[in-house]
């Protein structure tokens, strides 16, 4: 078993601690827009605004759970670099999605397509590092090894 080590998953923790902080403004802008319209506790209805704000905030808090999953097993099976970028891609599509759903419903709909996008791409990623996993482990087959011979001998590509 190959031990892990935290320069292994620096930047996939960098990636989650600026989501967790993104929550957290989202969080802050609802109880901001609660305040503005006089919006008291529990009530989540009485305003249109307010009512796109705390929905933008609660799909944001819903989608996380399948952003963290995607994030670290795509990083941990893939590579932290390009999962993590994809990671930061999503992250600016919950600052599209929170923007364009504040100011209209159908403004959210870029922001949410693109977070879609990114979570496909890393779930991706995901499969391509199980199997690369099981294949190395139960058919005695390396992609990576076989993707290197390829680029070396193909493109003189040295990794």
């Amino acid at each position: 078993m190959a031990a892990v080590h935290l320069e292994d998953i620096l930047a996939t923790s960098i990636v989650t601690v600026i989501a967790a902080f993104q929550l957290t403004r989202f969080a802050l802008g609802v109880v901001a827009v609660r305040k503005k319209y006089k919006i008291d506790f529990p009530a989540v209805t009485g305003n249109e605004h307010f009512e796109r704000v705390f929905r933008a905030q609660q799909n944001s808090l819903e989608w996380f759970p399948v952003y963290m999953v995607s994030l670290w097993m795509s990083s941990l099976f893939f590579h932290q670099v390009p999962a993590s970028l994809v990671g930061l891609v999503y992250i600016y599509s919950r600052h599209q999605y929170f923007k364009g759903y504040s100011r209209s419903v159908e403004e959210r709909r870029p922001g949410f397509q693109l977070g879609v996008t990114c979570l496909r791409v890393m779930l991706a990623m995901t499969i391509a590092g199980f199997t690369t996993v099981l294949l190395r482990k139960y058919a005695n087959i390396d992609l990576a090894l076989m993707t290197q011979g390829i680029l070396k001998n193909s493109l003189g590509i040295t990794l």
